[in-house]
């Protein structure tokens, strides 16, 4: 694993250990996570002045030291500019994170709103007077046709509402056919 990831992930570990199974968790870990970064930017910011230092005292007298040093200094420097871009991306993403979470409980909330409005009976719009119903059910009572009201010996049926079958082992479910002939059947003892 490369020093840089690492860094981003905690070490080697961290790469073979599975992912958690809830986001929060990682969120809660950017803190610590944070501030390992910049511990280990501090660390090498001390590691680059020690370089320094060397190449500086063995610039006249150990050239090859100097240059070792040198090199180190600026394997240091990058990892550095690497610790910057991961904690600038940690930050973006927390920030695009919480916007998220932001944005996604701005439009929960509006959709319970909404779904209590729909399930009562007041914010349907539609106020019903009783008097108006009242009379309206005498209307129906007045101009009611008494062949209504008389019983059959067929069971009332409703043509356009598709009712579930109540199949059983002991009685086996009714096909297409035998619904349409039922329905043709109830049609003829309705138009006699």
């Amino acid at each position: 694993m490369s020093l840089f990831g690492k860094l981003c992930s905690g070490g080697e570990k961290a790469g073979k250990m599975p992912c958690p199974p809830c986001q929060q968790k990682e969120t809660e870990k950017h803190p610590e996570r944070e501030d390992m970064l910049v511990k280990k930017k501090d660390f090498l910011k001390k590691k680059i002045d020690h370089e320094l230092l060397i190449a500086k005292k063995n610039s006249i007298r150990n050239r090859r030291v100097a240059l070792q040093a040198l090199r180190r200094k600026k394997c240091h420097e990058k990892h550095i500019k690497y610790i910057d871009c991961a904690l600038k991306a940690m930050r973006d993403i927390l920030n695009e994170m919480n916007d998220l979470i932001k944005d996604i409980t701005e439009e929960h909330d509006p959709t319970l709103d909404m779904s209590d409005t729909l399930h009562t009976s007041g914010s349907l719009g539609v106020e019903f007077d009783e008097d108006e119903l009242l009379a309206e059910l005498e209307r129906l009572v007045t101009n009611l046709d008494p062949s209504v009201f008389e019983k059959d010996n067929t069971e009332d049926k409703v043509p356009f509402f598709n009712v579930l079958s109540t199949a059983s082992p002991s009685q086996p479910a009714k096909t297409d056919e035998d619904e349409i002939e039922d329905d043709l059947e109830y049609l003829r003892r309705w138009a006699n």
